[in-house]
Parts: C-alpha cells; structure tokens; sequence
C-alpha cells in the first residue's frame, strides 16, 4: 500500500522551499528598490545643498563687491558735487579729471588699470599740477578678498570711467562729470564661478557750486 503520508510530507517540505526562495527573492527585490530609492534621495538632496551652497556664496560675494563699489562712488560723488568746476586731463581715454575746489588746492581723480600684483582702483590726489602717484581708494594689494576696479569694462559698452561734459546753456552752468566702472573680486580670487560677481556702477554727476 502507498505511503501517502510520505509523499504528503515531502510534497509540503517540497513547497515550503519554494516559498522560502520566493520569500528569499522578494525580499532581495525589497532591498533593492529601497537602496535605489535612498540612492536617489540622497543624490538628490546633495545636489541641492550645493545649489544653496553656491547660491549663498555668490550672493555674499556679489554683497561685498557691490558694498565696495559703493564706497568708492560715494566717495567720488562728495568730492565731486563739493567742486566748483571740473576739467578733463589729457586724453578722455585715461579717464583723468581734476576738481577745482575753492579755498583749496585742485583735487585729481583717476582709474589706475590692474597689474599682475596689483587690483584696479581710483585714486585722487590733491596737487597744484598733474600727480605721478595717487592715492588709492581701495586696497590695491589684497588681491584675494579685495575688489578690483575697472573703468573700461569689457562686460559692458559705453562705459568710459570719469568724464567731464562741458556746459551746452551758457559759461554760468556748471559741467556735468561722468562715472561709470565696475568692480569685481580681487583678481587672484577663486576662479570658481559661484566666486564670480561683477556690478556696475553708473551716475551723472551735477557739481553744486557755480
């Protein structure tokens, strides 16, 4: 007579490792999708943090610059409009003007271009005749964390560092001066383009005393 009792057995302990291989295997797949959904998670988060990271560093670099670039308009804006007259010196293109002030000596204004030790600038000087050295406004020598100042800008046109306009109503209307520059990091900064940022700087400039 069979052994059906045997057969039963071995049936069951049979399909019992079935189920424990599909078991087995779903739960490999388990594992899987989760590593790929951590996998992706994570790539993901990480890419933002840099995005924010590079964001935030532009955005203080870009806040220095402009603060810097500030300063030194400010600066010029008051000696300027505290001028009784203005004059342009020499060649338009060398971005030199002197200020006539009263009850003082002449002041000088200048672009002085970037060396390879040095960042762009302008400087002033007062001097009864045209200056060989100037003063500068920023500080040329930190080359990292300071800020290089350019007068003729390449990133934008029409941009010609310090005019003077003549009067076009008559001799009792005073000349107009002109500013324009950019300013930019130091110019041995990181070249990382989340260090990056250039501002312009423009005005018209009316002197106030005539």
């Amino acid at each position: 007579m069979p052994n059906f009792n045997f057969q039963f057995s071995t049936c069951e302990v049979f399909l019992r490792k079935i189920n424990f291989q599909l078991k087995k295997g779903f739960t490999l797949l388990e594992f899987l999708v989760v590593l790929g959904i951590l996998s992706i998670t994570v790539g993901s988060t990480l890419l933002f943090l840099t995005s924010v990271l590079r964001g935030s560093n532009q955005a203080n670099v870009t806040a220095e610059v402009k603060q810097n670039g500030q300063i030194v308009l400010n600066s010029l804006e008051k000696q300027i409009r505290n001028a009784i007259d203005a004059e342009q010196v020499g060649d338009p293109a060398l971005n030199t003007i002197k200020l006539i002030r009263q009850d003082d000596i002449p002041l000088y204004v200048t672009c002085l271009g970037f060396s390879p030790s040095q960042n762009g600038s302008i400087g002033t000087k007062a001097s009864e005749s045209v200056p060989s050295e100037y003063d500068s406004l920023t500080n040329r020598n930190d080359r990292i964390s300071g800020v290089d100042i350019n007068c003729n800008p390449i990133e934008y046109t029409n941009c010609n560092g310090l005019q003077v306009i003549p009067s076009s109503t008559g001799v009792s209307s005073p000349p107009i001066v002109t500013v324009c520059f950019s300013t930019s990091q130091g110019i041995d900064a990181p070249s990382r383009q989340d260090f990056k940022a250039i501002v312009k700087f423009e005005t018209t400039i009316s002197l106030r005393q005539y």
